[in-house]
């Protein structure tokens, strides 16, 4: 099987709301002949169509070094990972790719090899000659841009509390991270009180009391409570991407007053503690995301979207591959050559 199989049995389609993700299309229709104009091609999968920046940033590097690849990025069902990697595994021209929303958890069984061997959650698996290895930079990439955004409130990771909406796969990966960089308290608010407990078992049992799990009622006491006090807000679930959340804040649990709870909240949040940094990962195509609209009209100044996560986690992630595939990479980029060409598609 090869991705153009996936395509053609609808196991995966093309993920329309990615700029630069229309290499397959001529005149707006699906030409998958075009793949045989390509050497080899990255494939991100992801569990729903939302506006990455992947295509974007990856396939400016491919053309500025005039390469015969492309990325191109699908969406699939995460439930079936196994059988898409499988086949992926299979296609000579397959290189890697990523693992996006839905996928970031599910595909660690089907991968050979994990690095480091801790990973809960991969973003980027790398085929490396018959085998695939999966790697996080993401959390990485995220942590680098909250600590240039603490420093300006002269910060840092060290003794500062959280609270993290999520305990999902990019969840899972950055609450490491901030555990051995010495973060005070990480308050882990989730709809399932049971993974939020479950993710804060774990580092509290790996690191040092410093976590705890919360259901999404008790986000407002986190949030405002006078003896942990909270230095940063940060989206790490689902919440205000693109789909049917895009318009779901990540403050608040009751769906239907989303935006009035979030706003008072908010209101208050601002008052107590007004360098208080919301940051939120997600980048819907009509951006900024829900939640940091609601903060920028509270008057809170530290905001903190995902585009330098997006950025900082793409350029070792890029290497990973071009390194495992040198044939194919006649002209390769460092590391920071790659991040200074990825900051200029991202910012264009």
């Amino acid at each position: 099987m090869t991705l153009r199989n996936l395509l053609e049995k609808g196991i995966v389609t093309i993920a329309r709301l990615p700029k630069s993700n229309d290499f397959l299309f001529q005149e707006g229709k699906l030409d998958l002949k075009k793949l045989d104009e390509l050497e080899a091609y990255t494939v991100p999968i992801i569990g729903h169509d939302y506006g990455a920046k992947t295509p974007l940033m990856w396939n400016a590097v491919y053309t500025k070094l005039d390469l015969p690849i492309r990325n191109i990025m699908v969406i699939g069902n995460p439930e079936e990972a196994k059988k898409i990697l499988e086949d992926l595994r299979l296609d000579p021209k397959y290189i890697g790719g990523g693992a996006g929303v839905g996928f970031k958890e599910k595909v660690i069984p089907c991968l050979d090899e994990v690095r480091p061997s801790d990973l809960k959650a991969v973003n980027i698996i790398v085929k490396e000659k018959d085998k695939l290895v999966g790697y996080n930079t993401d959390a990485l990439g995220f942590v680098k841009s909250l600590e240039e955004a603490l420093a300006r409130v002269d910060k840092k990771i060290d003794g500062c509390n959280f609270v993290i909406y999520g305990a999902g796969g990019v969840a899972k990966e950055v609450t490491k991270l901030l555990a051995k960089e010495k973060a005070g308290r990480i308050r882990i608010v989730n709809r399932t009180f049971s993974k939020a407990v479950a993710l804060a078992n774990y580092l509290n049992e790996n690191y040092y009391q410093v976590a705890e799990g919360l259901g999404e009622e008790l986000s407002r006491g986190a949030v405002l409570n006078s003896q942990i006090k909270v230095d940063a807000l940060i989206n790490l679930s689902d919440k205000g991407s693109d789909g049917e959340l895009v318009n779901t804040a990540m403050f608040a649990s009751d769906d239907e007053y989303n935006e009035s709870e979030s706003r008072n909240l908010l209101r208050y949040l601002k008052n107590l503690r007004p360098d208080t940094i919301i940051a939120d990962i997600v980048l819907p195509e009509t951006q900024p995301s829900v939640s940091l609209r609601l903060a920028k009209a509270e008057n809170l100044e530290n905001l903190l979207d995902g585009k330098p996560m997006v950025i900082n986690q793409a350029a070792p992630a890029y290497v990973h591959i071009q390194d495992a595939h040198p044939e194919i990479h006649a002209k390769k980029v460092t590391k920071e050559e790659a991040l200074k060409i990825f900051k200029e598609a991202a910012n264009n």
